[in-house]
């Protein structure tokens, strides 16, 4: 098993640059960044500057989402078809159903949303970047041969999230103006109106631009610690992506996800 060099000689060591030209060099030069991360030092500020800014983002998104009227009538509307589903199958009586909407209204409303939306987001932050770190690290040692440091995988991870950043942003932005769930810069666009609960549309939901651009950024830093070819690197990284999502959606997990 070969073993990534962490340190090489100082006239191949790049110039430090500051923290904020890491994060925005990001989009436009993510090989310059990840050369720098492999050559230097192992840097928290590398996964948890865009953790806090990934947190930020998204408790902005839960506010401002679940404060349009539309979303929250759609909201509604979702749970009424439920309930009208259920009564109509024999499973719950219209009292009973009057009563579990009742309830919705009280722990599942635009208030508690926005509480659970900015906890997700704590929470989600951080367990998306350290299990990419882990996916990236597994696969240089088990698919490339290829020891790298953890941590190493994680400042990988964390830089790449700023992309995911940009995604939300353009997505609080794209759900404000229409007023629509599932309005991602995505097939989901070419659908009338996003049922989270149909599989088809989140799978057109799931072919993001952001996703796309998340991964070809993910290989580059996979190719950039272990010394391998970008090509084999987006092909294992994107054969990953498309086997975590079929997998979600296929269990209706990828509902909950959204």
């Amino acid at each position: 098993m070969e073993i990534a060099p962490a340190n090489p000689d100082s006239e191949s060591k790049p110039v430090q640059t500051a923290l904020w030209s890491r994060l925005l060099n990001v989009f436009a030069a993510p090989g310059e960044v990840f050369e720098e991360v492999k050559n230097s030092k192992h840097s928290v500020s590398n996964w948890l500057a865009p953790a806090f800014i990934y947190i930020v983002v998204g408790v902005i998104s839960a506010f401002v989402i679940f404060s349009q009227p539309a979303i929250v009538q759609q909201l509604r509307d979702q749970q009424t078809k439920v309930m009208d589903d259920q009564v109509k199958a024999g499973k719950l009586t219209q009292a009973q159903a009057d009563q579990a909407l009742a309830a919705m209204d009280k722990f599942a409303g635009p208030a508690m949303m926005k509480i659970f939306g900015s906890v997700g987001a704590v929470f989600g932050s951080f367990a998306h970047i350290f299990w990419w770190a882990f996916v990236l690290w597994l696969m240089a040692q088990l698919i490339f041969k290829t020891k790298i440091p953890y941590l190493k995988a994680a400042e990988v991870a964390g830089l790449t999230t700023m992309i995911l950043v940009l995604g939300a942003v353009v997505t609080i932005l794209l759900t404000v103006i229409t007023g629509k769930l599932g309005m991602t810069p995505s097939l989901a666009l070419t659908i009338g109106d996003f049922d989270i609960k149909n599989k088809v549309h989140l799978l057109l939901a799931a072919v993001n631009i952001f996703s796309f651009w998340q991964i070809g950024v993910s290989a580059c830093g996979l190719a950039r610690l272990t010394g391998k070819p970008f090509s084999k690197a987006l092909l294992l990284v994107l054969l990953y992506w498309l086997a975590f999502t079929l997998f979600f959606v296929g269990i209706g997990f990828g509902q909950m996800a959204m």
